[in-house]
């Protein structure tokens, strides 16, 4: 679209200038060393037209990626086997694609999850959150976001502040923000761009980290490369101190004690 397009020759410019910082990440070891050889990662496509190249920044990680279309069976999840799923951006709200429903099938077979966008609004949803519709959608616009949590594996050695490409209208409500998750990241006009569950392998982001708009010194390769190290194992699924975990479905209704007894939606 003219939209993406626009965006993509501003920030190849911007990119281009002397004062356009670029992050030491670019030539950390760690990226180098392929910290994703030998994970399985399970892309689900919400219909987003970059998920070939978000597909593509895992596979730099040296992870094993298999892009499936949403509406799969659950099944999949069994025998696919796979160490993280990442919930792709997508348009619509999550539940036209039963994002929230994916989300509690990972958990109930204490698969990691990393979502981007529509997967962060569907992550928070399946806790039972709330969206909100921005008053200026961000379709295509730059944005500089901030690290609330130095401490988050997902910024691990991430400068503080960062641009990155926004493409939404929703956005996770921090009124209605479910209690197990936690903000790792806001905008520079105060919208949510970064979640992680308390107690399990559950992130998320609103920006594209696959977005030209997330160039700048490798920003959004690093972070993914974070995400996949520190996550894309089912073992990290719960602590080796933690053999429970408390969860509530959106109704309030019911709570697991442990992930084998949850439900399936």
């Amino acid at each position: 679209t003219l939209t993406k397009a626009a965006a993509l020759f501003e920030t190849i410019h911007r990119a281009q200038q002397p004062g356009f910082a670029t992050s030491p990440i670019v030539v950390n070891d760690k990226i180098k060393a392929a910290p994703g050889r030998n994970k399985r990662v399970l892309l689900i496509d919400y219909e987003d037209s970059f998920v070939h190249t978000l597909a593509n920044y895992i596979r730099q990680t040296g992870a094993i990626v298999t892009t499936l279309r949403h509406g799969f069976p659950e099944s999949i999840f069994d025998l696919e086997k796979p160490d993280l799923v990442v919930l792709s951006p997508g348009p619509g709200r999550p539940n036209d694609f039963g994002v929230p429903e994916t989300v509690r099938a990972c958990i109930n077979r204490q698969i990691p999850i990393f979502g981007v966008c529509l997967g962060l609004q569907g992550t928070v949803e399946a806790f039972g959150g709330k969206l909100g519709v921005l008053s200026y959608p961000q379709h295509g616009k730059s944005s500089r976001i901030f690290i609330k949590d130095p401490e988050s594996p997902m910024f691990a050695g991430l400068p503080p502040s960062f641009e990155v490409g926004r493409y939404h209208s929703l956005y996770a409500l921090p009124e209605h923000l479910p209690e197990e998750l936690t903000v790792t990241a806001i905008s520079h006009d105060n919208v949510i761009m970064g979640i992680e569950h308390k107690t399990l392998p559950i992130v998320a982001v609103q920006f594209h980290p696959e977005s030209i708009m997330t160039l700048a010194g490798e920003v959004g390769l690093a972070m993914i490369n974070n995400v996949i190290r520190t996550y894309a194992k089912s073992a990290n699924f719960m602590s080796e101190d933690r053999s429970t975990f408390e969860y509530t479905n959106p109704n309030g209704d019911y709570a697991v004690l442990s992930p084998k007894t949850a439900p399936h939606s």
